[in-house]
């Protein structure tokens, strides 16, 4: 079939030799005596030529280069497809690496007492993270808030880490943990001390440490500390000690004792917005430790038909009750562990 591609004068040509190819006809066969001889001559030629120095470096020249070549040729043949496959594993590992997660937030700072080498960084509102550390200088002391407004109160020449918004670890120094007005509830806080591990079941109570000691003191609900394979228990209204070499003893501590007094200055603002009287006065009492109690039905009942305006931030619940009372009918008294409170009407 003739390639139309091509030009007329190299169709002739073409055309010619295949003619006179067919005339030649068909080429005899070598003998195969002349084969024999043809391929005899040749193997005595090389055979000649390698039985000399001179060939014998060929002939090694030739073997080494056909050697290196074949090893290299098979090292390629490895080596570049492990090469590729590595590439495509490492752009994979750069375009699905995850990107690194920041740090939860698990606590806002709620009160600072200055001066504490922590007041600059730890501003009231500022965000705690997990693993940050917070130590306070002589006179000085932070207030977290936590979740489900649960607070922990950092006390003067402390150091902390906070592992999680429930877990904590106590290096040294002295902490006041409040979780809430239900008594064994489930959200329990945990904090870590050389001595062992102290969990709340409700759900006010201090913890101090020092190298040599600890003591938990228990204002409501009750407390574990397991200490290696023992648990000890401290209940409202007691004192849970314990001294390297010694055990654990446990002596009586009110909840309105003086030992509680640090906290007051460190207590989370009561935001007044939507609150009765009665809302107040149920915080106040349980910040001072104290059991609130109306003489009387009516005390009870203007208590909670009298909303509360107005603002109690930087004041200590003592001298917040005060102020917020100071604006109504509602006298009240201390009686050692007991606000007392009686509504005087006109004409009694």
């Amino acid at each position: 079939m003739t390639n139309p591609t091509k030009s007329s004068s190299q169709a002739g040509a073409d055309k010619s030799l295949e003619n006179l190819l067919r005339l030649a006809g068909e080429r005899p066969e070598i003998p195969l005596s002349v084969e024999s001889r043809i391929y005899h001559s040749v193997q005595q030629e090389w055979q000649a030529s390698t039985a000399n120095p001179a060939g014998e470096k060929v002939y090694a020249e030739v073997h080494r280069t056909w050697k290196r070549d074949a090893w290299r040729n098979r090292l390629v043949r490895w080596v570049a497809p492990l090469a590729v496959a590595a590439s495509v594993v490492l752009v994979a590992l750069l375009f699905t690496a995850p990107e690194p997660v920041p740090p939860r937030v698990v606590a806002t700072v709620a009160a600072v007492i200055a001066p504490a080498p922590s007041s600059d960084a730890y501003r009231v509102g500022t965000n705690v993270y997990e693993g940050d550390v917070i130590t306070t200088g002589t006179s000085g002391g932070v207030s977290l808030l936590l979740a489900r407004n649960a607070s922990l109160r950092i006390d003067e020449n402390t150091s902390i880490r906070v592992d999680s918004s429930d877990h904590f670890t106590l290096m040294s120094g002295r902490v006041y943990a409040d979780t809430g007005q239900f008594i064994y509830n489930n959200g329990g806080l945990r904090i870590d001390t050389d001595f062992g591990v102290v969990r709340d079941v409700g759900t006010q109570f201090a913890v101090s440490s020092t190298a040599d000691s600890m003591e938990v003191s228990v204002r409501e609900g009750r407390v574990e500390l397991t200490h290696q394979s023992d648990v000890h228990v401290a209940k409202m209204g007691e004192r849970l000690s314990m001294t390297a070499g010694r055990g654990a003893s446990i002596a009586a501590l009110d909840t309105h004792d003086p030992y509680w007094n640090w906290i007051a200055e460190l207590t989370p603002s009561f935001d007044l917005t939507n609150k009765s009287l009665l809302d107040f006065l149920t915080w106040a009492a349980r910040e001072t430790g104290r059991e609130l109690r109306f003489e009387n039905d009516e005390s009870r009942m203007f208590a909670m038909r009298t909303d509360v305006h107005g603002s109690v931030e930087g004041l200590t619940p003592d001298e917040a009750l005060a102020a917020i009372l100071s604006t109504t009918t509602l006298n009240y008294r201390i009686d050692a562990d007991k606000v007392v409170l009686r509504h005087e009407t006109t004409g009694e």
